[in-house]
């Protein structure tokens, strides 16, 4: 889906320190880290800037040196990858095992080197290289070394070097070094607690900058937290300018702008001519539609449906997009093809439709502060209507027209407007009333429990969820996920009929009906019948451990889900108990449950709304209160006495 990874993330360097860990005690470091297999012991990469043939370069030294503190980490720790692509050059590649022999090490040297294509599931062809190999003899105490030297052929595309890894680090330092005519700058993100320590330096005509850490311990991960760039310690390193051969100041990433300019070279001499069959297409898809809306919609639709998503990745293609012309002749495409295809259609159609970089919810950077590759990764169209911008996203198959995609909703795009000009907007975050799951349910009562109906209705990214789940599914599945959907009660619940329907394709509606029994349900004492209505906990969530968790919670969208549960009441009961109702609300969460009975029936009505993608670590004793609150009224059952 996404646009060609820039710049792999670097999270392992160092700098071997001989005979340093021959004075340490593993077991110390054991005690220090009791639940490591492996720590890093001493680790540095070091990157120098340079100027060759008029071209600003860089070189990183990068070692590595890895303790093991347990004879399991053996299986564990063994392999390792060194990644590149065309845009860097590996050179100097070594690595070896120094395992305890008395009071000295036996250096065991690793000889299979193994290169191959560092391909992945959503990429049909990607250029990055994956050289692996194999650390020998990982008993406790031994220490698994690696060392190479890596070529930036490219400057523009140095990514963020990280102070964190997969296990934990004794020793880290990062230090570049480069000429006083070259300006080169820095951020450094999540320094909570002043991890980083940070040293300048000058000597003659060179600077030199170094970041050391050390006893990093390793972070905790939760299934919905933001990626490790909203989080993690990291430094950022990039070529504001440089100064040429006749001392003339080239500006690189020094601005904004010349950011903007370097990403809009790629779109030169791209559909500068509308072809006939673009032209011819767009007149067909817009006939009789009566507004720019409608045209843009009907343009957007038919990508989506005819266009095959398939990610190329090689080398500056990475960037440049392929011509409409071509895309329309393939039916296929990555991002940046359906991008191209998309907005020359619309351009054709009479519409001011513009390619635009974003990056996704994976990405914490916006372009006001961090102007730089790495802060997009994908390219979608943007068409303005009127006064708004609607971002259209055409690699997600089933998303609605005037929704963005899940994964950019709060992003910055950059919009191209011509050679000099752009636009930066934010990207809406589609509000919860949008995104809704409304369940109504009627039960009866049996003599083995409950039998019911239920009916619901998706719609928003909800229903966009829906119609990609259903994609591909067979029969047999699409029963299971059903059943899964409309579940309640207990494991007890069976399915007997459904029906799925689609009231508005357009909008991505979702209706299910679907019959049901549910044995055994509820407890009869004497007289008495206790049933519990909550039979669907569409809020069964856990509170969240404040001690340990300090990352914000990072959730797919903002949604409003309702429950009606309808009881028919037999002729022979009545009722003699309903719980209290609930109401909650907090700045993230309104919540409600309310009872209405009357003779012949009672209805429960459950309202659970979201209003914010994301909750910060301060907020988590309100959600902790809201979900012990509710858990407690999850437990309440009303009661029918017979007459």
């Amino acid at each position: 889906m996404y646009l060609k990874e820039k710049v792999r993330v670097l999270l392992f360097s160092l700098l071997i320190s001989p005979g340093w860990l021959m004075s340490q005690d593993v077991e110390a470091i054991t005690k220090m880290y009791p639940n490591a297999l492996a720590v890093t012991a001493n680790q540095k990469r070091e990157m120098t800037f340079f100027m060759q043939k008029n071209t600003p370069l860089a070189q990183t030294t990068e070692e590595i040196e890895m303790l093991m503190l347990n004879d399991k980490a053996n299986g564990i720790y063994n392999n390792y990858s060194i990644y590149n692509s065309s845009f860097e050059e590996v050179k100097n590649l070594e690595a070896y095992t120094k395992v305890p022999d008395g009071n000295k090490y036996k250096k065991i040297k690793v000889t299979d080197f193994k290169t191959k294509d560092a391909t992945s599931r959503s990429v049909f062809y990607d250029d990055f290289k994956e050289t692996t190999f194999n650390f020998p003899s990982l008993s406790k105490g031994a220490i698994a070394a690696v060392s190479h030297t890596e070529l930036h052929k490219e400057i523009r595309l140095i990514g963020p070097v990280y102070f964190m890894s997969h296990m934990p680090i004794l020793n880290m330092e990062f230090t570049i070094n480069f000429p006083q005519s070259m300006d080169v700058r820095y951020i450094v993100k999540n320094n909570n607690g002043n991890i980083i320590n940070i040293t300048e330096s000058s000597k003659g005509r060179q600077k030199t900058v170094t970041f050391s850490a050390k006893n990093i311990n390793i972070k905790e991960r939760y299934f919905n937290e933001a990626a490790v760039s909203y989080n993690e310690p990291h430094v950022i390193i990039y070529v504001a300018s440089y100064q040429d051969e006749k001392n003339n100041q080239v500006p690189v990433f020094d601005s904004q702008q010349n950011f903007y300019k370097w990403n809009y070279n790629f779109l030169k001499g791209i559909n500068t001519e509308h072809s006939n069959s673009i032209k011819e297409l767009a007149d067909s898809l817009t006939i009789n539609k009566p507004d720019a809306y409608e045209k843009a919609k009907s343009i957007f639709q038919w990508v989506q449906a005819h266009i095959k998503y398939v990610a190329f990745e090689d080398g500056l293609e990475g960037f440049i997009p392929r011509q409409a012309k071509d895309v329309y002749a393939k039916r296929y495409g990555d991002c940046k093809d359906m991008s191209s295809l998309l907005t020359d259609l619309l351009l054709s159609a009479g519409l001011q439709a513009h390619f635009t970089w974003i990056g996704t919810r994976k990405i914490a950077y916006d372009y006001d502060e961090v102007h730089l590759p790495i802060t997009d990764n994908h390219m979608i169209s943007t068409v303005k209507i009127g006064d708004e911008w609607i971002f259209l996203d055409a690699t997600d198959p089933n998303c609605i027209f005037g929704f963005p995609t899940q994964d950019i909703q709060g992003k910055q795009a950059l919009i191209a407007i011509d050679n000099n000009n752009y636009k930066i907007i934010r990207v809406p975050e589609v509000t919860a009333g949008k995104n809704k799951y409304t369940d109504s349910t009627v039960l009866r009562i049996t003599d083995n429990g409950l039998s019911g109906h239920v009916n619901v209705a998706f719609s928003g990214y909800f229903g966009n969820d829906i119609y990609n789940a259903l994609v591909y599914k067979d029969p047999k599945d699409v029963k299971e996920y059903v059943k899964y959907k409309v579940s309640k009660g207990n494991n007890k619940f069976n399915l007997e009929d459904y029906k799925i329907t689609y009231p508005d394709k357009d909008q991505k509606n979702v209706n299910i009906n679907a019959t049901f029994n549910l044995p055994d349900y509820g407890t009869r004492i004497g007289n008495e019948y206790y049933l519990n209505l909550n039979l669907d906990k569409f809020f069964n969530a856990a509170t969240i451990d404040t001690a340990k968790r300090k990352v914000a919670v990072n959730n797919d969208y903002m949604y409003q889900a309702e429950h009606f549960t309808t009881l028919e009441i037999p002729d022979n009961y009545k009722v003699t108990y309903v719980p209290k109702d609930l109401s909650i609300k907090n700045k993230n969460y309104t919540a409600s449950i309310k009872y209405i009975s009357n003779a012949s029936k009672i209805v429960v009505k459950q309202v659970i709304e979201s209003q914010s993608i994301w909750m910060t670590p301060s907020e988590f004793n309100e959600w902790n209160t809201m979900v012990k609150e509710l858990t407690n009224a999850y437990k309440e059952q009303i009661v029918l006495q017979k007459k």
